[in-house]
């Protein structure tokens, strides 16, 4: 009986490694290096594109790399929840802040941002471009009052884009009467209320702080 359990214990096909290991590594990081090199062969917004031209070219760049990239995380991940191979949770966290350097920079969802960032130090609690990230995520949230009054009448655009940022897209309306272009940029605050800066032709007009009160208020 004991020499049978042995035969068929030697016939047992082992899993897979459940402890971090080169070969499994090397191949993905082969894998890694050719999805960076289609990164760095997408185009780039050219000078002077509008936002929505920069948006556009990202989510096209992102509809090209997709298929091989969403299968190339999930290798990862596996191979991080089988082997816990701090390799894999360095990229991995370090896909999480590109991710959440494109809501933060390119679209101004800072709370979708913040939700990258967080996913990163779960992931790689040493991580410092995620911590830092989370820091100035959190700054740029809410609106300040004191750079919110440093914007003048006169200023343009880009100027107001330095002092408070730019809002997210769907916080910016616009319209065109007898030629000339309105548009107000609309910013979120921490009470809940929002403020607004007038635009008219691309040069400020007109700010409002309390351009609309909080919740509790209304």
């Amino acid at each position: 009986m004991t020499c049978v359990l042995l035969a068929l214990a030697a016939c047992v096909t082992p899993g897979p490694p459940t402890q971090p290991n080169d070969r499994e590594w090397s191949l993905l990081t082969a894998d890694y290096t050719w999805i960076e090199s289609v990164r760095k062969a997408q185009p780039s917004p050219p000078p002077g594109a509008s936002r929505k031209q920069m948006i556009e070219l990202a989510l096209e760049n992102h509809r090209k790399l997709e298929p091989t990239y969403v299968a190339f995380i999930d290798k990862v991940k596996e191979y991080h929840d089988r082997t816990h191979d701090p390799r894999a949770a360095t990229l991995l966290a370090r896909e999480k802040i590109i991710m959440g350097d494109e809501y933060m920079e390119l679209l101004s969802r800072y709370d979708k941002a913040l939700e990258f960032y967080r996913a990163a130090v779960q992931l790689d609690p040493t991580n410092a471009d995620a911590n830092q990230r989370i820091a100035i995520a959190e700054s740029r949230r809410y609106v300040s009052m004191a750079a919110f009054a440093a914007v003048r009448t006169g200023m343009k655009e880009d100027d107001v884009r330095k002092l408070v940022g730019l809002p997210r897209e769907d916080w910016i309306k616009q319209v065109v009467q007898n030629s000339r272009v309105y548009s107000v940029w609309i910013y979120p605050k921490a009470d809940g209320g929002a403020s607004a800066i007038y635009f008219d032709n691309g040069v400020v007009y007109h700010t409002n702080w309390n351009a609309a009160a909080p919740p509790a208020a209304r």
